[in-house]
Formats: structure tokens, C-alpha cells, sequence
């Protein structure tokens, strides 16, 4: 049933103007602050991420480099940050200089290693949603609308997929091919499709014999229009909203599968990975911030990822109210 606000529609000259389902949802959004905060951050987070460059002209420090004023000569601890700017930020460039400290014991400037970290996350993040959607909705809407023995095998193939240990299988994987940033998304691809192929596919059964459906079918519409012009659209709402949550659990498993020491060459700075670091000798007992750097920031990505999923969600369910 609509809700009391929804028919609170737009007047243009005088007369009543029925907002879209699009216009309602961005109404709806338009009035969630923590899905707007969460977006907030997500393009500030774009942002530091294509900045790693700019970081490493602006420090003097190149990724991945290693620098022994970035270890205090007396501790042999990475230094903190501001570490070495004898003139505070003033000081950044000079060789000695760390803004937010160095990442690891080789002296790693710990502002270039999170900018490209946050590339390397966001990148498996984004391509390996978009692979796992892809998947989901193909095998889902097939099944769905084909029904009979083509069911059958497609929803057996998620039970099995589903079987799988993932990080066991992604481990023994990794050893077996060697590290890759493909590799990686991959893994992720193939362990995420399920979960998303059965809600499309149960979408897709209860939507095959609505009214609108039958009605292009008598009126001649093959099987390819009715999915593509009818269907596909109807799913716009699970797929958006799934693609957010998905971005989210791609950048976590990536940074467990980098923290283990698999899955993404040394080469490619990684979160995981900068966590792991601190581990060794108990580091992070002595330098606290080389675990909560990299640590925050992928807890607040993470988090800002599903707080929008569930954003969307809210604002893409027509049931829900929206405000003026």
C-alpha cells in the first residue's frame, strides 16, 4: 500500500505530477544522512585513492620504496607520524620527512602505501562486483524464467558452489597459480556469485507469470525481449543494492587473503597486507599506528559499503515512506 507522503506528489502549473519510482527513491535517499555520510566518504575515498601519485611527488617518497630514515636508528621501529619533519609539514619532501609515518620496518612511506592500497581495494572491489553480478544475474535469470531441468541444474551448481570453504580453497589456489591481482578477483568472483543468483532467481520466478509478462507474451514478444524489456528492469533495485554490500565483502576478503600473505603480488600495496607487517616481532605493541592506519581505514570502507547497501535498500523499497 502507498504511503500517505507518496501521494504528496509534485504540482507543476497547478496540476498533480506522479513522481517516478526513481523520484520517490531519491527522495527517500535524499533524507537518509548516514547513506548520504557513507557516500560522502566513498568519494572523498576515490578521491585519496587516484591521489597516490600526487602523494609520492608531494613526499619525495615513491611506493613500494624502501628508505632508512623511515627506522629510528636507536629502536629500529619505523617511525611515527611526522617522523623526521623537523619542521613539521613544512618539511615534507625532504627525504628523511614521513607524514604519517613510515608502513614497515624497510621504510615505506605509510601516506603512499594507504593512497595506493585504497586503489588496489577499490579496484578488486568494483571488478569483481561487477563479475559477480554479471554471473548472478545470467545464471539467475535463466533459471528463473527457463525453469524445468535447466532449475534444477543451476540452483544444484550454487548448492555446490556454496559448499566450498572459501579461504581454504583461495589459499591452496593461490600457492597452486601464484599471486595475482586477476587471481584475486577471480577467487572472489566465483565464491560470490550464489548468493545473488538466488535472489535474482527468485525474483525472476515471481515475477515470469505476473500480468505484464503474459501480456507480451500473447502479444508475440520472444523470450530475449521479455527478459530483456520487462524482467532485467524489474531488478534494478536488488542489483543496485547488492553491488554496494558486494563491494564491501570483496574488499574484506581481499585484505584477509593479502593479511595471510596470499593472493596479490608483492608489488601491489594492499591493506591486508600493511596490517600483516605490523604483526611480526609485535610491532604493532611499539607503533601502534601501523596497525590502525590501514586497520580504520578499511573498517570505515568496509562499513560505508554496507551502510549505503542498506541505504539503498530502504530508498529502492516501495513500500517504504519518503519525505518532502
Amino acid at each position: 500500500m502507498a504511503t500517505v507522503e507518496e501521494f504528496q506528489d509534485m504540482q507543476v502549473d497547478g496540476m498533480v505530477v506522479a513522481r517516478t519510482p526513481l523520484q520517490l527513491a531519491v527522495a527517500r535517499l535524499r533524507h537518509d544522512y548516514v547513506a548520504l555520510c557513507s557516500l560522502l566518504f566513498i568519494a572523498l575515498l576515490v578521491v585519496f585513492a587516484f591521489a597516490g601519485s600526487l602523494f609520492e611527488s608531494w613526499t619525495n617518497h615513491p611506493v613500494n620504496k624502501s628508505n632508512s630514515s623511515g627506522v629510528d636508528d636507536y629502536t629500529l621501529l619505523p617511525v611515527g607520524p611526522l617522523g623526521g619533519c623537523s619542521n613539521g609539514l613544512a618539511s615534507v619532501g625532504e627525504p628523511n620527512c614521513f607524514v604519517l609515518g613510515a608502513s614497515n620496518s624497510l621504510g615505506y612511506d605509510m601516506l603512499v602505501q594507504l593512497s595506493y592500497g585504497a586503489r588496489t581495494s577499490l579496484t578488486i572491489g568494483v571488478v569483481a562486483t561487477i563479475l559477480t553480478v554479471a554471473a548472478a544475474l545470467l545464471l539467475g535469470v535463466v533459471a528463473g524464467y527457463v525453469g524445468g531441468w535447466t532449475d534444477t541444474t543451476i540452483a544444484r551448481l550454487m548448492d555446490i558452489v556454496a559448499a566450498f570453504p572459501f579461504l581454504l580453497f583461495a589459499v591452496a589456489a593461490s600457492v597452486a597459480f601464484g599471486p595475482s591481482l586477476w587471481f584475486v578477483i577471480l577467487i572472489i568472483a566465483f565464491f560470490s556469485w550464489f548468493y545473488p543468483g538466488r535472489i535474482f532467481r527468485g525474483e525472476v520466478l515471481a515475477l515470469r507469470d505476473r500480468e505484464f509478462v503474459t501480456a507480451a507474451r500473447m502479444l508475440g514478444a520472444s523470450n530475449t525481449r521479455i527478459v530483456l524489456r520487462h524482467l532485467l528492469p524489474q531488478l534494478i533495485g536488488p542489483v543496485t543494492v547488492y553491488a554496494s554490500l558486494s563491494i564491501a565483502g570483496a574488499i574484506a576478503a581481499e585484505a584477509a587473503l593479502s593479511y595471510l600473505g596470499f593472493g596479490l603480488p608483492l608489488e601491489i600495496p594492499s591493506w591486508g597486507r600493511m596490517i600483516s607487517d605490523a604483526v611480526p616481532g609485535g610491532l604493532y605493541i611499539n607503533a601502534p599506528f601501523l596497525m590502525v592506519f590501514p586497520g580504520t581505514l578499511l573498517i570505515l570502507t568496509v562499513l560505508a559499503f554496507n551502510l549505503l547497501g542498506d541505504g539503498l535498500r530502504d530508498a529502492l523499497d516501495p513500500r517504504g515512506g519518503t519525505q518532502n
